[in-house]
């Protein structure tokens, strides 16, 4: 009951932030950036390795804002090159921490970004599709998206539940099946020929590749999220959501899956 009252609430929300307006979705969605930067950051609060924190913030939610505003046609591109030396400041403030593991410490600091802080910034290239052809604020396209990922984890999870026998990828998630998987990607594809008829300016061949790529992509960020918590010997990523678990458990499949779909509707359909 619990899992299923946050269900509700947590797709009503969303919903409601990304057609409300686009600083409604902003607002929503650098909440979102925040909330999953906490989670990975204490996944090593107990670790020798010691991010550093305030860097993962400020550079996150500074990329984020930076591409919000280039996709909404406020700055010009160009202005995007000016987030690349912020990576070379990760590496400068790790000669003043005097930390034990400088390298170590690099590392998972700049991954947070990539993990993290450019998906979900490229999300906003979504809302502000040039299918428009004026920048104007749409979210078919993210809310298109969330629909194939939630109607393929569902159908995974049902067909898996029901006549799953062969284990997709035990070794980190025991409860995956082949059938699951399989079954959740026909479920996927069929939304997708739904979705052509409410966003036609795409043709059905692109959502189908497009329903395909989302499916294989949020697998792996499914596994991987799995992973790291296996890893770290935690069930889950945070306690936010009662019943579903952490920002990162919710939006796991997320962070594969929007960065592929942009670059395919920048590749071949914009």
């Amino acid at each position: 009951m619990t899992r299923t009252i946050t269900g509700i609430v947590f797709v009503l929300v969303m919903l409601t932030a990304t057609i409300v307006s686009q600083y409604s979705y902003a607002l929503l969605f650098l909440l979102i950036l925040i909330g999953g930067i906490t989670e990975y950051l204490n996944f090593f609060q107990h670790s020798e390795v010691k991010p550093n924190r305030f860097l993962c913030y400020s550079i996150s939610v500074f990329f984020f804002l930076t591409t919000f505003l280039i996709a909404g046609g406020n700055i010009n591109l160009k202005y995007l090159l000016g987030l690349l030396p912020l990576l070379l400041v990760i590496m400068a403030a790790e000669l003043y921490r005097k930390q034990e593991k400088p390298a170590e410490n690099i590392a998972v600091t700049i991954f947070s970004i990539i993990y993290l802080s450019i998906p979900l910034s490229l999300i906003n290239f979504l809302v502000f599709p040039e299918l428009s052809n004026d920048n104007s604020y749409t979210p078919r396209l993210l809310i298109a998206l969330f629909g194939l990922i939630w109607t393929y984890d569902s159908g995974a999870y049902l067909v898996g539940v029901s006549i799953g026998k062969h284990r997709l990828f035990e070794r980190i998630s025991p409860k995956k099946s082949w059938e699951g998987a399989l079954g959740g990607t026909l479920i996927a594809i069929g939304v997708s020929y739904f979705i052509s008829g409410l966003i036609p300016e795409i043709s059905i061949i692109h959502w189908i590749a497009i329903s395909i790529l989302t499916v294989i992509s949020s697998t792996f960020g499914d596994l991987t999220e799995s992973m790291f918590k296996r890893y770290f010997g935690v069930k889950d990523s945070g306690n936010i959501l009662p019943g579903h678990g952490g920002v990162l458990d919710r939006f796991d499949s997320l962070f594969f899956a929007a960065p592929v779909i942009v670059i395919y509707l920048k590749l071949f359909i914009e």
